[in-house]
């Protein structure tokens, strides 16, 4: 009996597709077809700014899953709790340098958003609610201090 070998997929020809390394921005509450949504996503195209969509079904995905990064999936587990309202940017692969000008060009273009944060070593793992409402409830606790 001669059994066939099934042919072995060797190189970048593989069925899994390598996530993008460049620059990314994860929009939350900033959708496409907004005004907010539509001037920010402007800046961050002009600047060579990958951009991704979160939607309320994504909000208990890890961070690192969020930003695309190699090893991380996103949970089937729904948000338990309340759903943060809050406009947020999460970056990742940004230099400081390149975020820099992102931050000048979004305040020229009067679309700066509040609520931001860098994919780091320590909150890639947070569920992604979990970092908006964080960044969120400093970001209230600054404006507040600002406000005195």
């Amino acid at each position: 009996m001669n059994v066939a070998k099934k042919p072995t997929k060797k190189g970048k020809g593989g069925s899994k597709q390598a996530q993008p390394s460049g620059p990314m921005a994860a929009l939350y509450n900033l959708d496409a077809g907004t005004p907010r949504g539509d001037a920010v996503r402007a800046v961050l195209a002009q600047r060579g700014i990958r951009v991704k969509t979160v939607t309320a079904d994504h909000l208990n995905d890890p961070v690192g899953a969020v930003a695309g990064l190699p090893g991380f999936k996103p949970t089937s587990r729904p948000l338990e709790g309340e759903i943060p309202t809050c406009e947020f940017m999460l970056l990742n692969n940004v230099t400081s340098a390149k975020l820099n000008e992102l931050l000048a060009s979004m305040r020229e273009a009067d679309c700066s958003v509040g609520c931001k944060a860098q994919v780091t070593q320590h909150n890639r793992l947070w569920p992604f609610a979990m970092l908006v409402r964080e960044v969120s409830r400093e970001h209230e606790l600054m404006m507040a201090r600002e406000q005195e």
